[in-house]
């Protein structure tokens, strides 16, 4: 029995929707599959992550630091070495920018909050005094039965948790010890990096050959290009993002130091390293800088608060768009959807890979959906070229 293409197309539609069928009435059987899967593979998953952010700065390493000279027994040399030193120096890098920032910002974090939940009681009942004087705010926390009392407490209890919390990681290398003795899936994602970073040409040669041998030469070159777009597109989002929070960290410290906030590198490192996260980290950094200004003045705090926001509009209007430029060229729906998402799933670290992830799957949606249009199209006016020649050569 021969099957038409009609009949094949029909079977695998019928196919399709008899498995999404199974799979939406079956969803929490397949959200337990799914995690089951992400916790076997995590280490995988983690090293991926991890080659895939440190691969920028290794490749620049390897391009400005150990170029090809022109005498090839010295080319021959540094061909050997310039992976091998390109990949120690990238972790060491990292692993120094890492631990100068816990080393400056957990200790002033654990003070600050130390230090709130000490002045908590002062602080609730200056606003319970404000608070009794209007009715309307009144009623409200009536009917939700806060009093000045509970309201106290819950916030004491809350913040010496916080201190206890941070105070546990207040040195640099208990916070690292903190870190590597209750993770292993970390390590080893640390040595899958390592391999994959070694070996990442031996990796794209392999991975072509397997697509070669099972899929068409077109589909093939397909899945290249937008392996190579997915690459090109993280470099250019994870170099962008990092000089755009740079600049913006700056900005901030020195309008920090010009209207005379207290703390101002501390400020401006915390701002910058919060607004590598897109959409909302410089909002969480607004609000980290608002902690640590209030232990010295509310008021301070608040005129902070007032400044970062007129910073945040000049960054997003401006500095950003000339920085970053379309680089990602996500729809700000799809990069509210791809934070939240990432957020959900791998904590900050997803929140920071959501967007050129959700970027590189929109960019090769798009590529397929315009390429099945083009061949429809070109289809479309094949048939219609028959046709007309049919209706000439019939008269």
């Amino acid at each position: 029995m021969r099957f038409t293409k009609r009949f094949k197309e029909n079977a695998l539609l019928i196919a399709f929707g008899i498995v999404l069928f199974v799979l939406l009435t079956n969803y929490r059987v397949l959200f337990d599959v799914l995690g089951y899967i992400k916790d076997i593979l995590f280490p995988v998953i983690l090293g991926c992550i991890i080659a895939f952010i440190l691969n920028v700065p290794m490749s620049a390493i390897e391009k400005y630091v150990f170029r090809t000279p022109k005498d090839p027994k010295k080319a021959k040399v540094i061909e050997k070495i310039k992976r091998p030193c390109s990949i120690v120096l990238t972790l060491l890098i990292t692993i120094g920018i890492v631990v100068l920032l816990v080393a400056l910002i957990i200790p002033s974090l654990a003070k600050t909050i130390s230090s709130l939940s000490e002045n908590i009681p002062q602080i609730v009942d200056h606003i319970s005094e404000k608070i009794a004087g209007n009715k309307a705010l009144s009623s409200i926390f009536k009917s939700f039965d806060i009093t000045a009392d509970n309201l106290s407490e819950n916030l004491t209890n809350w913040l010496k948790n916080g201190v206890s919390a941070i105070q546990s990681m207040d040195s640099t290398m208990s916070f690292a010890q903190a870190i590597f003795s209750s993770i292993i899936d970390f390590v080893l994602g640390i040595f899958f990096s390592i391999y994959i970073l070694a070996q990442k040409e031996t990796l794209k040669r392999q991975a072509t050959k397997v697509l070669s041998a099972f899929l068409p030469e077109r589909a093939t070159l397909k899945a290249g290009r937008i392996g190579q777009k997915s690459v090109d597109t993280f470099g250019r989002f994870l170099t962008g993002q990092c000089t755009d929070a740079a600049l913006f960290g700056s900005c901030c410290m020195l309008g920090c130091l010009a209207f005379g906030f207290p703390d101002p590198v501390l400020i401006g490192i915390v701002l910058a390293v919060s607004a590598l996260i897109p959409l909302i980290g410089a909002t969480i950094g607004m609000i980290i800088g608002f902690l640590l200004i209030s232990v010295t003045s509310v008021t301070q705090a608040f005129w902070f608060c007032i400044f970062v926001l007129v910073m945040m509009q000049l960054d997003a209007n401006f500095i950003y768009p000339r920085i970053v430029g379309n680089s990602v060229g996500l729809p700000p729906l799809w990069v509210l959807f791809s934070v939240t998402v990432g957020g959900r799933l791998f904590g900050v670290l997803g929140m920071f890979l959501a967007v050129p992830v959700c970027a590189i799957v929109y960019s090769a949606a798009s590529e397929i959906v315009n390429d099945r249009l083009e061949r429809r199209k070109k289809l479309k006016e094949a048939k219609e070229a028959r046709q007309s020649k049919k209706a000439e050569s019939s008269q």
